[in-house]
């Protein structure tokens, strides 16, 4: 009888280790906030050069948003990312903003917002002209969560420049021997000729990617402190049992 007693304490102490070690771990949630505020600014054009902008959320082919099954969470665009605005302005800025959370499972996301700029030279001579691309690039991350933002610049035929943001990471490239870019990156200019009567459209895209998983809460000091005690007890009590079964 004091055999199957001393069998069912080192059982239930291993049952306990067994849940504190794999199964008791709770899970914090795990969340991102990411964001991006550009704009478009003129260092010179004659008053001949109209320019239009505007801005539109990216076709659903474009945006996604993957949750594993049985995952608890969600992710969220801002508001304002699924308005297009047919006439976002010169020195007007607009925030591209996305954010979420899991407490189980996990989710992988893109987002993408369109920014678009149209000129046309109306004038009867050539024109030079300075556009600037200015923007702010943010995200912040709590827990198992990555997320990154990439703005992309272009004229439709070919990629300009790229600006590349990840938890604190940012990383600006030209494509183009005529952009300049900030000492403190924030600002992209590029500089270009307007023939007569010559329409040229340039592109900034905004894509917010992230994945996200809930975060384990390691066990305490404690706890462990309490498991090694628990073990070396029924190490003890084991090694009695042998010497008096010896005896």
């Amino acid at each position: 009888m004091k055999k199957n007693s001393n069998n069912h304490a080192r059982l239930t102490g291993l049952a306990a280790l067994i849940w504190l070690a794999v199964g008791g771990h709770a899970q914090a949630s795990s969340s991102f906030n990411s964001q991006a505020t550009i704009s478009f600014s003129l260092g010179s054009a004659a008053n001949a050069v109209t320019v239009a902008s505007a801005y539109a959320p990216a076709d659903p082919g474009y945006s996604y948003i993957f949750q594993a099954p049985g995952s608890i969470g969600e992710i969220l665009p801002a508001p304002d990312n699924a308005i297009a605005i047919p006439a976002l302005g010169l020195d007007a800025a607009h925030t591209f903003a996305v954010s979420g959370y899991a407490t189980a499972g996990s989710f992988s996301s893109q987002h993408i917002g369109w920014y678009q700029l149209d000129f046309l030279n109306q004038s009867s001579q050539d024109q030079q002209v300075a556009l600037t691309l200015s923007y702010t690039m943010q995200t912040l991350i709590q827990g198992e969560a990555d997320s990154d933002v990439v703005i992309d610049f272009s004229d439709g035929d070919a990629l300009l420049a790229n600006a590349f943001f990840n938890n604190g990471l940012l990383n600006v490239e030209a494509y183009d021997p005529a952009i300049a870019i900030a000492s403190d990156k924030s600002a992209i200019t590029y500089s270009f000729a307007l023939a007569q009567g010559e329409a040229r459209t340039f592109y900034a895209d905004v894509t917010i990617n992230a994945a996200l998983q809930p975060a384990p809460v390691p066990l305490p000091a404690a706890a462990w402190s309490f498991l090694i005690g628990l073990m070396g007890l029924l190490g003890v009590k084991k090694r009695k049992s042998a010497n008096s079964a010896l005896a």
